[in-house]
């Protein structure tokens, strides 16, 4: 327990990458956006892509934590398995963090009308359908489901270096084109998008819990034979 303490500390040193640039990325983004939205006189909603700035990085996060953090870790004798747990409930601990914030200003921009421009930043119809509790859920499960990607993909390439890593890309660029080539061929496209549809965005998020723990399960495989 005292070495999962001390990862815990070496994250909380690290304000920036945890706090400062994802709070920076984030309200720079609706700043502009908000600029935006005053300057343009219009009675339609305003909606803008704005928000996904902050996923893209938590999923940057994920990766650099391990390349940032693993070797001096492993340095001040800490084992593979208490840098796994203790980065796992920082990651965890952000995307709650940050899912609330994120709830929170959907809550406000909704009675505010959207800052009175009609700006749709934090808030979107599909995602904030369900009661807050649902959308909070949605926001970790997206989150988390970042995060744990890139971790993963920062521990196979600790574990199998670059050679490692050119191979994975091949390998998953080549899978990926013939997935899109079958659904193509047998033209199953439209089944795919009508079940998405028929499924709020509560249920869809809770698909990404056996992805979360793949990922939780793959990274920490990969950490115990990684090398510094």
């Amino acid at each position: 327990m005292n070495n999962v303490q001390s990862v815990l500390k070496i994250h909380n040193r690290d304000k920036w990458s945890w706090i400062y640039i994802p709070a920076m990325i984030l309200f720079s983004s609706f700043l502009v956006n908000l600029i935006v939205s005053y300057s343009i006189s219009s009675v339609e909603k305003f909606y803008t892509g704005g928000i996904t700035s902050i996923f893209i990085y938590i999923f940057v996060a994920g990766i650099l934590t391990v390349a940032q953090t693993f070797p001096f870790a492993l340095g001040m004798s800490i084992r593979r398995k208490d840098f796994f747990i203790g980065t796992s409930l920082m990651g965890i601990s952000a995307s709650i963090v940050i899912g609330l914030l994120i709830l929170i200003f959907s809550i406000i921009e909704k009675q505010s009308d959207g800052w009175g421009t009609g700006l749709h930043f934090f808030y979107f119809p599909y995602i904030n359908d369900g009661n807050p509790l649902q959308q909070l859920t949605i926001y970790i499960l997206l989150f988390a489901c970042l995060f744990f990607f890139g971790f993963t993909i920062a521990s196979f390439a600790r574990r199998f270096g670059g050679k490692g890593m050119f191979i994975l890309a091949i390998t998953s660029l080549l899978l990926g084109s013939v997935a899109v080539l079958l659904c193509t061929y047998y033209q199953v496209w439209t089944d795919i998008f009508q079940w998405i549809t028929n499924h709020t965005a509560i249920q869809l998020a809770l698909w990404l819990i056996p992805f979360v723990l793949f990922y939780l399960v793959a990274s920490f495989l990969l950490l115990r034979k990684a090398t510094v």
